[in-house]
């Protein structure tokens, strides 16, 4: 019987050993708990439900607290998509209305980057009471996006959104998901239905703004430390009749603005017509200035020239006539001098020289003659008396040598 008793303690023993080991391996994952990395974890204490964050990776006491694990980052995704796995269509775009009343879907993405602080990672679950970031997404931050692509659709027509107003479009959602929803006020607009065509005014929304800068209303993340970046509309999913409007009046738009452009690049020929017509007048008009110019030029040229060669040709006779006036009084001096010194040569010798060289000629003359006579000498015939031994020739030399001398006034007596 001891032995028997022996073995149930034993028994026994082992077992409670047993329990407490596994109670031990089972509690271990209570006790330590680990944050990974892109992760951050909130727990709620075991004993008095006081709540704590653990914000950077690394092993941190759990103490058999409850823990909730919610990421630093996470895209948002609201689109259309095909599931591959199902085959099936998962739609999560977000249905908004226009101005004219139009239908659209718009698919997009945005990150959500969350608080990185740990009293607004708990404000998160205490005050705003979201469990898990499923929840988060749900209550605060599709509502959020939806609101915002919506209250941006009110400000356009669903044409406008398509064409002219598609980028203001994306900058509207994106200064409403930093700042808040925009306030808004009603305004009339005239608006053209897409379906029938017809314009009719209609009341409509615009932003309300405070000297020029938009109002906003509260932005239910302002407070939270949620960032939501990279937001992004991937596609506007118009209805079915609405698209066919839409393609149809961009095509006339089309061969509206073909037409203008086609008018314009007529009239732009035109113009550039008119304009190389007035550049060649203009330019022969200048070529023919530039010929006037020159002749201008040239008969100025000339006439100075002219000028030039006149008053050089009236200066050389200036210089001439006075070249002349003191040739002329250099000639009357020469001649008054010669004939003074002829006159007072003459006064002095009577001019002997120069009757002397007359006299001279005028008897080298009557020689040449008598040298040059072939008659007779004498007389052959002497009749009534004469003297003896005269000759007529002898005497008519004599005779003009005294009337030469006579002529010249010529003394050839010596003087005593």
């Amino acid at each position: 019987m001891r032995e028997k008793r022996i073995s149930v303690g034993k028994i026994i023993g082992y077992g409670f050993l047993i329990v407490v080991f596994l109670i031990g391996l089972f509690s271990v994952p209570k006790i330590i708990e680990t944050v990974e990395k892109g992760t951050y974890q909130i727990k709620q204490a075991a004993v008095s439900g006081t709540m704590t964050a653990k914000m950077t990776p690394g092993i941190w006491m759990q103490y058999w607290g409850d823990i909730d694990i919610w990421p630093k980052a996470e895209t948002f995704f609201f689109t259309h998509d095909r599931d591959t796995t199902d085959d099936v269509d998962v739609d999560t775009s977000i249905e908004v209305r226009f101005q004219d009343g139009s239908v659209c879907r718009i698919s997009g993405t945005a990150r959500v980057v969350m608080p990185t602080a740990p009293q607004d990672a708990i404000d998160l679950v205490i005050n705003r009471n979201h469990k898990t970031y499923k929840d988060l997404e749900q209550k605060l931050i599709l509502p959020t996006i939806r609101n915002v692509l919506r209250s941006t659709a009110n400000l356009m027509t669903a044409r406008e959104s398509y064409s002219v107003k598609r980028l203001d479009f994306v900058t509207f959602a994106r200064d409403q998901i930093e700042n808040g929803v925009y306030q808004t006020e009603e305004a009339v607009k005239e608006v053209e239905d897409l379906v029938t065509g017809e314009k009719v005014r209609k009341e409509v929304k615009k932003i309300k703004t405070d000297k020029g800068s938009p109002m906003f209303q509260a932005n239910p993340m302002g407070e939270t430390g949620i960032r939501l970046i990279n937001f992004e509309i991937k596609s506007f999913r118009y209805e079915k009749k609405v698209r066919s409007q839409i393609g149809k009046q961009q095509e006339a738009r089309m061969n509206v603005e073909t037409a203008k452009a086609k008018a314009e690049e007529a009239r732009q020929r035109e113009l550039q017509t008119v304009a190389e017509g007035k550049a060649k007048v203009a330019k022969a008009k200048y070529e023919k200035e530039q010929e006037k110019v020159k002749a201008v030029v040239d008969a100025q040229k000339d006439k100075e020239v002219a000028i030039l060669a006149a008053s050089k040709e009236y200066e050389s006779a200036k210089l001439m006539k006075l070249a002349a006036g003191e040739n002329k009084q250099k000639n009357i001096l020469d001649g008054q001098g010669l004939a003074e010194k002829k006159r007072l040569i003459f006064a002095s010798d009577g001019a002997l020289a120069q009757k002397l060289e007359t006299y001279e000629a005028v008897q080298a003359r009557f020689a040449q003659a008598l040298e040059n006579y072939k008659g007779n000498w004498v007389p052959t015939i002497v009749s009534g008396s004469s003297k003896s031994g005269s000759n007529a020739a002898l005497s008519m030399m004599e005779i003009l040598s005294i009337k030469a001398a006579k002529d010249l006034a010529l003394d050839l007596e010596i003087k005593k």
